[in-house]
């Protein structure tokens, strides 16, 4: 029996498998006797059902065990909630004598406060007046300890500033009655300036040992006396010495400020008109100086100072508006507003004549580029009149023809086009950079219109200077209709590279000016400059195309009426292959 119990006590027991590993400890043999599988089955029921039976009985039991163990804990259970609703309405009465009681203490100590109140004003008052008659003693030496006590600072700081009122309100009675307190009013004014600079020398020692408990209990000592604007001076200057450590004080900006606000929001009792004074010392210190450094005194005639001057300027202001955009993101607890007026406050002065100095910078650095350029081809730029040089033209060119000769002086400069891709790069990279820094320094009611001048030096030095420069020199080039050796026309060299220019030009007319200008009355007038400009660029390369044609015609005619005879032409027996491949490579 205990060999089957144990067996169901397992928790992986299967009654198919228990059947089955019965049957096979019957059968030992071979030979299959059922008699023996039934009697071993049957006295294996008989002990099952024995051990149901003692199982039944323990279960009986333990439920027995437990509906005693139940009723107990509902018993318990009902009387603690009658001691708990008895303990609550205790606490209910107890609040309600509480209240009371607390009523009348209230009650109490308003009644004892009133009758206190005079009594320490009294005394205060006499306190006060023991103190004023020490100062109306003659002589300099006063009678109490406390003004001569190290120790006994705040408390005296605290009686002098009384003092100082009341020495005030004596003041202020008028020569007859302050006659003959000038004395005292004069000591009080003497200690309390003394009192004064010791606490704030005492609170420089805080700061040095860094003891923010003690520095803003200074703080709210001095906050009622005068020199409480000295003492945030020096916490100022204290807290920025050493604190600019990189070469590029704009780094060290936000940090600073973000170490000191804690120590400020601490110590001072009014933190954000301190920290205010703190960021105005950075800029109108700090960075003005750094501004003032930099921006070096310019000379009206040296344009490479002018040149690194708007460099400067562009940087600094730049950085100026990053750090204040970076305070306005950090949160440090300063008016975003105030610091934008600080900074247009600072750079004012230097950005009020800053689009004469961009249209001067800007007009030499393309004189600059275009001359160094017809240097390196060791060329002279040359005035051109172009209605002249046509007239000259024609009449060279009627002559030659009736005269059968040639007396047109044709220049060509050896196919040099005088047009380069690079230079006009250059030129549109020195506009890129004026319009950059005319978005930034200009104000946004000038911005158009300085950009619109910024497009017409540009215009002048790239598309008139050099673009019209080249189109004049290779209409010149061009040889005349009727020329008896065969011409060498470059002009059509001088169109692709006037394309690639002009297209350069419009590109950056889309993607620098139109940005600064659209939505305003310049957009119509840059537009109209534009296209006056190119039109008359566009003319010029007809006529030149044109002629370069009518030569081109010219020298056909030319080669037909010299190599073969117009009846030779038409006589198809007086060719053979051979003369007419010739004939058409020749045209």
């Amino acid at each position: 029996m205990s060999e089957y119990r144990r067996e169901m006590e397992q928790e992986s027991f299967s009654p198919e498998e228990f059947v089955e590993r019965l049957a096979w400890r019957t059968v030992t043999t071979g030979e299959f006797d059922p008699d023996k599988l039934h009697s071993s089955f049957a006295d294996a029921i008989s002990e099952l059902k024995t051990i149901a039976e003692i199982q039944r009985l323990k279960c009986v039991q333990v439920e027995n065990s437990f509906m005693s163990e139940e009723q107990h804990l509902r018993s318990r259970l009902v009387m603690l909630l009658n001691r708990n609703e008895s303990a609550s309405d205790g606490l209910s009465d107890l609040e309600k004598k509480v209240n009371s009681v607390a009523t009348k203490v209230g009650h109490l100590g308003d009644q004892l406060e009133s009758v206190n109140l005079p009594r320490e004003r009294a005394a205060e008052a006499a306190n006060l007046m023991k103190h004023l008659t020490d100062f109306l003693q003659p002589g300099s030496i006063l009678l109490s300890d406390m003004f001569r006590d190290k120790d006994r600072l705040f408390e005296a700081a605290e009686v002098i500033q009384k003092l100082q009122m009341i020495a005030q309100d004596l003041t202020s009675m008028g020569s007859t009655g302050s006659t003959k307190f000038d004395g005292a009013i004069q000591k009080i004014s003497q200690k309390y300036d003394e009192i004064e600079r010791l606490l704030i020398e005492e609170f420089a020692r805080a700061q040095w040992a860094n003891d923010t408990n003690r520095m803003k209990e200074i703080a709210l000592i001095l906050y009622n006396f005068k020199g409480y604007s000295q003492c945030i001076n020096a916490f100022i200057e204290q807290s920025q010495l050493g604190g600019f450590k990189s070469k590029d004080i704009f780094v060290d900006v936000l940090p600073l400020c973000k170490l000191n606000k804690p120590i400020i929001d601490k110590v001072f009792p009014n933190p954000e008109h301190v920290m205010g004074k703190f960021m105005l010392h950075i800029f109108h210190g700090r960075i003005q100086e750094t501004v003032a450094v930099q921006l070096f005194e310019r000379n009206s005639s040296d344009k490479v100072n002018q040149n690194k001057f708007l460099k400067n300027l562009s940087h600094l202001y730049l950085q100026t508006k990053r750090v204040v955009q970076q305070l306005k993101d950090s949160d440090v607890g300063t008016d975003t507003q105030f610091l934008e007026q600080i900074t247009e406050q600072i750079y004012r002065k230097h950005m009020d004549h800053y689009i004469s100095h961009e249209k001067q910078c800007l007009q030499y650095e393309n004189s600059r580029i275009l001359q160094m350029y017809y240097e390196s081809l060791g060329h002279q730029k040359r005035t051109i009149q172009s209605n002249f040089q046509d007239i000259r033209r024609d009449i060279q060119a009627v002559i030659g023809t009736r005269a059968n000769i040639n007396i047109a002086q044709i220049e060509n400069f050896g196919g040099e086009t005088f047009l380069s891709e690079e230079v006009a790069i250059n030129l549109l990279q020195e506009s890129r950079v004026a319009y950059s820094r005319c978005s930034l320094l200009s104000k946004k009611s000038e911005i158009a219109s300085n950009a619109s001048e910024i497009l017409d030096i540009l215009t002048n030095g790239l598309l008139r200077e050099h673009v019209d420069y080249a189109l004049e020199l290779g209409l010149q080039g061009i040889p005349i209709p009727e020329v008896k050796n065969q011409p060498v026309i470059y002009f059509f060299d001088i169109v692709k590279r006037c394309n690639a220019i002009v297209h350069l030009y419009e590109k950056e007319f889309i993607e620098s000016l139109l940005p600064l200008i659209e939505a305003t009355s310049t957009l119509s007038d840059c537009m109209q400059m534009k296209k006056l400009v190119l039109e008359h660029i566009e003319a010029k390369l007809d006529a030149g195309i044109d002629r370069s044609l009518e030569t081109i015609v010219g020298w056909v005619k030319v080669i037909l009426q010299t190599e073969y005879s117009q009846k030779e032409f038409f006589r198809a027996d007086s060719f053979n292959d051979m003369e007419r491949r010739n004939l058409i490579s020749a045209v």
